[in-house]
């Protein structure tokens, strides 16, 4: 009984220190054979605590126009998960 209360607990503990995560990043619009002629590249963060509190502007015309891209190239999207908790996402814009 000990050894699985004490797996529990172990278990539960790396869970909520946030080794239990994963990431990933992947292609959301463009053309990746013109990604030599994007000369900038706007950044945003956003992201969501709990599944309720939602934080941040993520959208490519907002990234774009404080980047000064008046040309789309390529949007990525790199999102992170930590257990449910906090679940963030990047949004990368690049062009002209």
């Amino acid at each position: 009984m000990f050894k699985k209360v004490a797996a529990a607990l172990t278990l539960g503990a790396a869970l909520l220190s946030g080794i239990s995560a994963c990431s990933y990043t992947q292609p959301v619009y463009g053309n990746p054979g013109n990604i030599q002629e994007a000369t900038k590249e706007g950044r945003a963060t956003c992201g969501t605590v709990l599944g309720i509190f939602r934080f941040g502007d993520c959208s490519v015309g907002t990234i774009a126009k404080n980047a000064g891209i008046n040309e789309v190239i390529v949007v990525d999207e790199v999102n992170s998960n930590y257990v449910g908790l906090y679940i963030g996402q990047e949004v990368i814009v690049r062009g002209k």
